[in-house]
């Protein structure tokens, strides 16, 4: 795969931000058009809702969620506008994992940049940063206002997810590298160490999170950076569960206690969603009540949606997700660690 290093701005204050995704402005948006993918034409609207500025997902690796919704389901077309006044619609709402890594990880992916202060507000179902002071030498300025702070940076990035993110390498400050210039992997290899990226495996801040457009040789680095801080027992490898396993019976244990891949909490919010709108249409068709309980789990059926093929590096091999997931109707344990996975799509 071409990388291409783009030179901008980064912007946070009036966004949400989290440890693996931020705001970039290119300082000349003719660079984009180096990127070749799938998904350019809704890269191209998101740059133009955000009027220049994108969000990036940082390549190869996984905050904690600070602020993850499922997203609405689609319901069966002979319910499509119906509704019933006692059945109750659940709520996608906002679901979050355990607080202290995953503001941890934005802080210190910011501090990169000469942020010390962050002042975040709520409303709207929404949380975003609201102001930020920026140290520079002996200078301090506050920013206030979206778009307003222009954070230094630059980005090397060589495709594009299905949300129309640009998958980046994530860099503070200046290079003299021509802005548009054409990276191979060796080259890219070279600089990693300096990336927001591998700073954040480092510190313990992030898991690993490989998809098969990463090439071993890129994966490298950021596998020693986790393996450093899991020897060390650094901040989240400290408290994760994910090969610990855990026994599950309320929800809110994922949110309030038990720290695991941000993969699997995705998973696991987007499955008790699936199951309580079903419990919802079922409802709506029947006419009958309903009220979803938020603590319920629905593990037994974790695999009934979806159960996809991933790679193991360690066994050169495709396995089903099943089998290096152990579910039952209470406990939840990975069988393998984050970083041997690679995930198809």
């Amino acid at each position: 795969m071409d990388y291409y290093l783009i030179k901008g701005h980064f912007h946070v204050v009036g966004y949400s931000p989290d440890g693996d995704s931020l705001m970039f402005e290119a300082s000349s948006d003719k660079h984009w058009d180096n990127l070749q993918s799938e998904y350019q034409a809704v890269f191209q609207e998101k740059l133009e809702e955000g009027k220049g500025s994108v969000q990036l997902r940082l390549q190869g690796v996984d905050a904690l969620e600070t602020h993850y919704g499922p997203g609405p389901l689609t319901p069966p077309a002979e319910l499509r506008g119906k509704s019933f006044g006692k059945a109750e619609k659940p709520s996608p709402g906002g679901f979050r994992q355990p607080d202290t890594y995953g503001e941890a990880a934005i802080n210190e992916l910011l501090s990169l940049y000469g942020v010390e202060q962050i002042s975040w507000k709520s409303g709207f179902g929404r949380r975003w940063i609201d102001e930020i002071t920026v140290v520079n030498g002996n200078r301090r300025t506050t920013y206030g206002k979206k778009n307003e702070d222009r954070l230094e940076g630059y980005i090397v990035v060589g495709d594009i997810d299905r949300k129309g993110r640009p998958i980046a390498w994530v860099f503070a400050g200046k290079t003299s590298s021509r802005n548009g210039s054409r990276l191979t992997d060796s080259k890219l290899k070279s600089r990693i160490k300096r990336s927001a990226n591998y700073h954040l495996t480092a510190k313990g801040l992030v898991y690993p999170y490989f998809f098969m457009t990463l090439s071993a040789a890129l994966r490298e680095p950021l596998m020693q950076g986790v393996q450093e801080a899991q020897q060390q027992k650094l901040n989240l490898w400290a408290d994760d569960r994910s090969q610990k396993g855990l026994n599950l019976r309320h929800f809110s244990q994922l949110t309030e206690d038990y720290l695991i891949f941000p993969y699997l909490f995705r998973r696991l919010v987007k499955h008790q969603f699936q199951r309580q709108m079903e419990g919802y249409w079922d409802a709506v068709a029947n006419k009958k009540s309903f009220k979803a309980d938020p603590e319920e789990i629905f593990l037994d059926s974790f695999f009934d949606d979806t159960n996809p093929y991933v790679f193991l590096i360690d066994q050169r091999d495709f396995v089903r997700l099943d089998s290096i997931v152990y579910v039952t109707k209470t406990k939840l344990k990975m069988r393998t660690h984050p970083g041997n996975i690679v995930f198809l799509s």
